[in-house]
Order: structure tokens, then sequence, then C-alpha cells
């Protein structure tokens, strides 16, 4: 293996990257063993794993992913990898070596992927199963029909997972997707199998017959009529209140997934507009420390990196990306393309998170230095035309330009063609355009369309992730169903948030330390008479 440290650098980021896409996997939290013999190789991998949050293992001893020099395939069967699949609902090993070798145990055909995903998902097994004995126990028992929800995801095979997993909860389930944010090979099969009414295209479409698809399943699954509503970015609860109403006659509550989708509802619970009760899930620690921060941020800069990597391709370190806004998404995306040895400098308008991304050892910048500087510019703010024509021009030819998480027209891709630019393809990986000014002859490189570019060209964010996720919206449809909410946007208790970690970290073989018996009131750290400074004993 040569020396150079760039290409050490380029084959240690390949070699991250496959991990996580083989298995559709998380790195953080993970276990890895590392059985490189090239020094520098092991080095540089250890140092990009450890920045990921992923713990070292030695030979023996469970593990999430090896890495090997070579010959991944070889490798399958010894004991290192024997050894990882020995406690229920955990997935085994995935195998990667340096030479882009590759050994994953899950199954490529549409089945494989969504029993792999189901397997992956053990905190959500254990939520679906209190939902079940609470709608024996509750209200729910007393009515002659199961409880109808709807589940608006990307539709994945982590979404197919766990809509067959509220089906078998006891509800009867359906699903709605976007064409641009559906596998049309996974709809098929979860519409095949029967259990999920499944509102999504179940072959390809054209761009030109999308929005009229989208708009006649958007609708279709609103006149399915659910009692429940899981909603991303809050688009069907938004259109039952504007075009839908009679949908609103027997909808019970809805559960929300997005920073974008919460924003709305606040808007119209303060106008007092909001007719339904709507669990604000993004808000919940169990979500947004995890979904947002760690998984958003992992599968965009990979699928960033894996849209641009190319025979030229000389990976991540030693560029300079632009971060646009650093809440949970912005914070996770600098943190990863930090960890593969890019420079990273955030734009942040709320000084506190500037001031953060500094603390968190980022420059922070001017949107118009910023941009004008980077070889990725990254929108993370979930707000429409972050990126403007004016800031198009500020870019430099050849600097790309992605969506991490995302809303419709967060890139002013429409303003740009209206004013004349151009896009052309420029690589023969669909999702790589360059976008020209009128008599331009180069332009910015705009990743997934614009899209959200870790669901729009990759399978979104990793299981484990997704895991968390929706066991918290399975704690937040619990609520709904027992305690009927006034309309209004609500957030899950700590303690349904606690609920939801320790199955989480039942299922991981990892534990919380017990709280102690003797709480002061309040929390407070002695009792409040004790004090420092008594000029008398008592």
């Amino acid at each position: 293996m040569t020396n150079d440290p760039q290409q050490i650098a380029l084959r240690v980021e390949r070699a991250v990257r496959t991990a996580a896409r083989a298995g559709n996997r998380l790195l953080a939290s993970g276990t890895a063993l590392v059985l490189v013999e090239h020094e520098g190789a092991r080095e540089a991998l250890l140092v990009a794993l450890a920045r990921m949050g992923v713990r070292a293992v030695s030979a023996g001893s469970p593990a999430d992913f090896v890495f090997v020099d070579g010959g991944a395939v070889a490798h399958i069967g010894e004991q290192h990898a024997a050894h990882a699949s020995s406690a229920a609902h955990t997935l085994p090993a995935v195998i990667v070596g340096l030479d882009g070798s590759v050994a994953s145990p899950r199954g490529e055909d549409p089945a494989a992927r969504i029993t792999w995903a189901e397997r992956g998902m053990p905190a959500t097994a254990v939520l679906a199963r209190e939902l079940a004995r609470g709608m024996v126990a509750g209200a729910e028992a007393h009515t002659d029909t199961k409880p109808r929800v709807a589940v608006s995801l990307v539709l994945e095979p982590k979404t197919a997972a766990f809509t067959r997993t509220l089906a078998e909860a006891g509800c009867e389930v359906a699903v709605f997707s976007a064409v641009s944010e559906t596998d049309p090979v996974i709809a098929r099969e979860l519409a095949d199998d029967g259990r999920v009414a499944v509102f999504a295209p179940h072959e390809p479409v054209t761009e030109a017959e999308a929005r009229t698809v989208d708009a006649q399943h958007a609708a279709g699954i609103l006149d399915w009529a659910p009692d429940y509503l899981i909603d991303d970015g809050s688009h069907l609860i938004r259109l039952a209140h504007t075009e839908r109403p009679a949908a609103l006659k027997r909808l019970r509550g809805a559960a929300e997934e997005t920073t974008s989708g919460v924003r709305p509802l606040r808007e119209m619970a303060a106008a007092g507009e909001l007719r339904i009760p709507v669990i604000a899930v993004n808000d919940a620690r169990t979500k947004t420390g995890f979904d947002n921060l760690i998984g958003t941020g992992q599968s965009c800069v990979f699928a960033i990196a894996d849209l641009l990597d190319t025979a030229t391709y000389r990976g991540v370190r030693g560029t300079r990306w632009a971060v646009i806004g650093y809440g949970p998404v912005g914070v996770g995306t600098a943190r990863f393309a930090a960890a593969l040895g890019a420079g990273v400098t955030v734009v942040e308008h709320d000084p506190v998170r500037a001031l953060a991304a500094l603390h968190d050892g980022f420059e922070a910048r001017a949107m118009s230095e910023a941009i004008a500087e980077a070889d990725v510019v990254v929108s993370a703010t979930g707000v429409w035309h972050t990126i403007t024509e004016a800031h198009f021009a500020l870019i430099r030819p050849g600097t790309a330009v992605a969506v991490a998480g995302g809303i419709d027209d967060e890139l002013a891709l429409d303003s740009l063609r209206a004013s004349g630019w151009t896009d052309t393809p420029a690589s023969t990986t669909p999702g790589v355009d360059e976008w020209r000014a009128p008599g331009a002859d180069r332009g910015p490189i705009v990743l997934a369309w614009g899209g959200g570019v870790n669901y729009t060209t990759s399978e979104g964010n990793p299981i484990e992730v997704m895991d968390l996720s929706f066991a918290t919206q399975l704690a937040a449809l619990a609520r709904l169903m027992r305690e009927h909410p006034a309309p209004g946007v609500h957030a899950l208790s700590a303690e349904e948030e606690r609920a939801v970690a320790r199955a989480a970290l039942t299922t991981r073989g990892a534990s919380a330390d017990p709280d102690p018996e003797q709480l002061r009131a309040g929390g407070a750290a002695q009792p409040w008479r004790v004090h420092r400074y008594r000029a008398q004993a008592e």
C-alpha cells in the first residue's frame, strides 16, 4: 500500500463510507475491529472512527464493523465475525477491505432489505409491544375496528419495516411517500405483502408526472380516513386543514417528525387554526439528539462524498466545507466532514450558535465569505431559499452544493431557472448537475437535484438511528391514544423520552445508572437550609 498520506486518507474514507453503506448502518455507538497491517492506514482509520463515535474492540469481541487490508470475503466466518450476531435483534458484522472489497450479510432483494431493517430496530419492536398492550387495556379496545394509522415518511426499507411493525401491533396502516422520496421496488414489495396500504409509486415516475401522482396519493391517504397520522414536514396535516377538511372529522391526532414541519404547526396553533393535537416528536431528545445530529450528519456527508467520488476524486481530506446553519443537522454535518479531514466554516445568523461553532473548532464567517472559498457548500437550515441566486453567483465553478435534511426549494433553483441558468449532467452518476449562469462556461455543481442529499440519492439515515426515531414516534402515538390531548402542539414528557432511551440501551447491551433512592426535592444538591455562609451552625 502507498505511504502517501492523501491516498491513505482516501482509502480510509472509502472504507468507512462502504461500511456504512453496505448495511445502511450507523457508525456512532458501534464497535469496530481493525485488522489492518499497514501502520499509517491503521492509525488513520482508528482516528477517523474515534471522531465518529466508534469504539475499537480487540479480536474475539463482538464487532459491528471489521476492517481488513483486503479480500473482505475471505474473512467471513472467522471468529471476530461469528460472534457479532450473538444477541437477538442485532445485525451481524460488515467486513470491509481497504482494497475496496466488502462482505455484507444483507441481501439485496427488497424482502431481504426490509427484514434486515426490522432486525436492526429492536427498540421500535419494544415500543410496539407496549403500544399493543396499551391498545388492549385502553380506549382503543372498546372500538369495533382497529385504529387506523397513516404514515408519511420517506419510503425505503426502514419505513417499510416500521409500517409492518405497526400492523403487527394491531393497527390498520397506510403509508404515503412522494415520488422523489420513494424506492418503488420497496413500495411494490410492501404492497404485495398486503399488511399495509401503499400510497406511493410502485414503478418509476417521470418528472413531468410526479406532481400529479404525489397530489393523488396525498389526497388518497387522507381519504383513507386515518385516526392518527405520523407526518413528515406536516404536509399532510396542512393539506387536511386547507383542502381536505373531511379528514379532520376522524383524525384524532398526529405526530410530526421534522423541524421544518413543527415550525408551521406552531404558527397554526398561535393563530388558532390547528384543529387537532400534534406531538412534536422532532423536539424529543431521543429524536433530535440522534436522528438530526448524528444520523443526518453521517448520511449527508457520506452521500455527498459518494456522489463526488469519481476517478479524479481526491477525498474529503484537505477540502473546505461551508455549512450553512448550526442547528443539530449543521452540527452533525460539520462534525462528520471534519472527521474525514475537511476544514469547516460555519455560517449562522444566531451569534450564540456561531460562537458554539468556533468553540467546536470551526471557522464562523458571513455567508458571502464562506461560500466564496468553499469546495463544498451544505445548506442545513430547513429554510426556503437559504442559498439564493445572488449566493450562487458567488460560488466558484466546480464547487458542490447540497442540502442536508431539507425542504422544497431550500436552494433557489427555481429562481436560477427563471433567470436563464441551465443545468446539465456533470457526471455519469445521477444527481450531479452543473448549473451555469447565462453566458458562463462553468458553474457550481448541484447535488441530488437540490433535494435532501441523504434520502434522495441514498438510503437515508442509518437503521440504528431510525430505530430511535420510530420508537419515539410510537411513544407519541401511545400518548395520543391514551390521553386524547386538546388541539395544539404538545411535547413528549421527559419520562417518555427516558422510556425510549432505556429500551434502546437495553437492546444494545448497555444501561443507565439507576436513580438514587433518596432524591432531593426539585433535584437540589442539598437541603436548602444547608449553605456555605451561615453565621451559626445549627
